[in-house]
């Protein structure tokens, strides 16, 4: 994959449909450790410290807001203030689907 550094990135495995615009479900989402994105940029996200989602990330302020990317009208955008701990652990730079 051609990938700069190894060391600084790793795989995530994508898990539902939230994303399935950029990546299928069961694919698995290649990574870039890092504790900043652009707005816009799609990011590996913890929640509250929980698992990892993958989301496009953007921050106005102390609002930060995560988009899915899906063909499923199911998924909503959501939107978090500072009282909740978000804590981008990557940016996503590419993907491994398995066919």
């Amino acid at each position: 994959m051609n990938i700069v550094d190894p060391e600084q990135c790793f795989f995530l495995k994508v898990n539902g449909e939230s994303m399935n615009l950029l990546v299928k479900n069961g694919a698995f989402a290649l990574i870039r450790k890092t504790d900043f994105v652009e707005n816009g940029e799609v990011a590996a996200v913890l929640v509250n410290g929980y698992d990892a989602t993958l989301k496009k990330f953007s921050k106005q302020g102390d609002v930060v807001v995560l988009e899915p990317m899906s063909n499923d009208p199911s998924f909503s955008t959501q939107i978090y203030n500072k009282n909740t701990d978000i804590k981008v652990i990557g940016k996503y730079i590419g993907k491994m689907e398995m066919k």
